[in-house]
């Protein structure tokens, strides 16, 4: 056959007898891979639904190793154009049921699948709806005056904008790669700059594909979504241990688990935030016709970036100490998913649980 070397030596033999041996044990392993069922399709902690709001679900986190949650309460807010279990990915593996376990009464809310109404939902549907009225059923439900609240990524920029408006309503606020300078190369706002056009429609939106929301995705981390980037790249990781590949596999089928984006969202967020506006840098930022004054947040602020972000870079995320000096800023290695869900991501629990209970932000190595 073509394909078997010319061999001449048992050194040679020898080689390529092991050759092969390398390459039946990497596709053994890959068979095991695609066996894996990847995420749980839904958060891996227990919860209980306690608030549902058109497609959007409150889930209060209740992990069996902490029955008796008694501290205070936290509301995780994830990006309304993804899954929010990236904060609750696998067992073990579940930034909301770490928070949990540690004595937080923990929320999460679910925007749930966006149905053919949310193409119009906008700023305001999501922060003087959605969020403050999720904020209002866990203070009913704790009788707590104020909570705190975590916002990653698309869900922290909601969580910056509600808690300027409503700065009374929030003891700490934790900002995990949230980007507040627009003009920064990175984010959906630049990939429509960089494609020419204005972004999605604002007076008559769409509700846009999960394929094209993917597809954004991948212009800003190539080789991310694609079937041939993902087949390379797991070819070349098949020599490691087969408990780190399913991490990889894990992490790989909620990527694929996009949902679809509202238009109206995505065309005001550009309008907005986009280069060129940068309104939450300016100053001149707006939810509905209120305007956004960051010097409102007195109370303590996280922001945490991650150093090989290429959704949110972290040089368009640290900058928040110009807007809110007091802001503690931290820096992590890795990726805008894998400093929350992947396999260091306890540096960032440890980090934000930390801050959820003293308002100081000390890094753990």
């Amino acid at each position: 056959m073509d394909d078997i070397p010319s061999i001449t030596t048992e050194a040679e033999a020898d080689a390529y007898l092991h050759d092969l041996a390398h390459r039946r044990t990497k596709l053994e392993k890959l068979l095991t891979l695609l066996d894996s069922p990847g995420h749980a399709g839904s958060g891996a902690t227990p919860s209980t639904v306690v608030h549902e709001d058109g497609t959007a679900r409150l889930l209060r986190i209740q992990p069996e190793a902490a029955p008796n949650q008694a501290g205070a309460p936290v509301l995780f807010i994830s990006a309304p154009v993804s899954r929010y279990f990236v904060l609750d990915l696998l067992p073990g593996r579940s930034f909301v049921g770490h928070v949990a376990a540690a004595g937080f009464d923990v929320y999460l809310l679910d925007f749930g699948d966006p149905d053919t109404p949310t193409r119009f939902a906008d700023l305001d549907y999501y922060v003087n709806g959605l969020i403050r009225r999720a904020v209002r059923q866990i203070s009913a439900r704790t009788g707590s005056d104020s909570i705190a609240i975590v916002g990653y990524c698309l869900g922290g920029t909601l969580s910056l904008l509600y808690s300027a408006l409503y700065p009374e309503k929030v003891s700490r606020l934790a900002l995990l790669t949230t980007t507040v300078d627009g003009d920064v190369k990175g984010g959906i706002p630049w990939i429509a700059h960089c494609l020419g056009v204005e972004g999605e429609s604002y007076d008559n939106p769409r509700l846009v594909p999960s394929s094209t929301v993917k597809s954004w995705f991948e212009m800003l981390a190539p080789g991310t979504n694609s079937l041939a980037g993902r087949t390379s790249d797991l070819w070349n990781r098949l020599d490691q241990p087969v408990d780190r590949l399913r991490d990889v596999q894990t992490m790989a089928t909620w990527v694929d688990d996009a949902v679809p984006a509202s238009g109206r969202l995505l065309a005001e967020l550009y309008r907005k935030f986009g280069p060129g506006r940068n309104g939450i840098r300016r100053g001149t930022a707006t939810v509905a016709d209120r305007e956004i004054d960051l010097s409102r947040l007195t109370m303590p602020v996280l922001s945490v970036s991650a150093a090989k972000d290429a959704i949110a870079p972290p040089e368009g995320v640290d900058v928040i100490t110009e807007l809110i000096p007091h802001a503690h800023v931290v820096r992590l290695p890795g990726g805008h998913v894998g400093i929350v869900a992947g396999r260091t991501a306890d540096r960032l629990w440890s980090i934000t649980t930390t801050f959820l209970s003293t308002g100081e932000a000390a890094d753990v190595a």
